[in-house]
């Protein structure tokens, strides 16, 4: 729960210091601190505050990292289950294959239940509506550390350290309701977006309780990502009405 509490601490204290940093930048350059107005509607802002992000994830995964080696007597591989599938002809294989191919049925539900759900502008839509290069830092973001890191962090550490505590089936729900939570300021209102990225979350959680490996969720959560990241950059204005949700 540590490093829970710890991978939220990082996202936001590296937010903060981006905007220090902007702000810094700012004054240099116009000889004046920022007004509201310039906060709030800054390009530039927007898109230090997105790569920062990226600084969020290195300090958590490097966390991750050092927890497992101190405390895993296996290492940090056969912690996370990584050496899941030792050969490239394993038949376990087909497994991560089904997991890409299952991405786009995701993307699917989301559709089919935006038909019967609300699905409100989100402030993640007002942010990615800001201009291309907001939308690709974000996709960036979505596409390369983003399913690594959380799934480290969710299907990893916290789900081995709960299991041990109170065993498979309530640890599926409680890391499912985590990673669901964190993900709900970004989209709150989109109730379609948020149901479907419920329905992912305890897949990605179940996979990991049935494999002893994060490695299949990691595969989905990348395929899923990474269609999401192909239409935010490329498909933007066909997808304008109804954002994906990116998790």
């Amino acid at each position: 729960m540590v490093t829970w509490l710890l991978s939220i601490s990082a996202i936001l204290l590296s937010s903060v210091g981006a905007q220090l940093g902007w702000t810094a930048w700012f004054y240099l350059q116009r000889g004046a601190l920022p007004t509201q107005a310039d906060l709030t509607t800054s390009h530039s802002l927007t898109l230090t505050l997105v790569l920062s992000t990226f600084a969020a994830h290195a300090i958590t995964l490097l966390w991750c990292w050092q927890l497992i080696r101190r405390t895993s007597p296996y290492g940090v591989r056969p912690a996370l289950g990584l050496d899941w599938c030792r050969s490239f002809w394993s038949r376990r294989n087909g497994l991560l294959i089904a997991c890409v191919f299952a991405a786009p049925l995701f993307l699917a539900i989301g559709a089919w239940l935006e038909r019967y759900l609300p699905n409100a502008k989100t402030d993640l839509d007002r942010i990615l509506a800001q201009g291309p290069s907001v939308r690709v830092a974000i996709a960036c973001v979505a596409a390369l550390s983003a399913p690594l890191v959380e799934e480290v962090v969710y299907r990893g550490v916290i789900f081995g350290g709960l299991q041990r505590s109170l065993g498979v089936r309530p640890t599926v729900v409680l890391v499912s309701l985590l990673f669901l939570a964190v993900h709900v300021p970004q989209y709150w209102g989109g109730w379609a977006g948020l149901t479907m990225l419920a329905l992912l979350s305890l897949t990605l959680t179940v996979l990991r309780a049935a494999t002893g490996s994060i490695l299949p969720s990691v595969v989905l959560h990348y395929a899923f990502n990474g269609i999401q990241a192909i239409a935010i950059v490329f498909f933007w204005e066909l997808l304008e009405t109804s954002p994906p949700t990116t998790p």
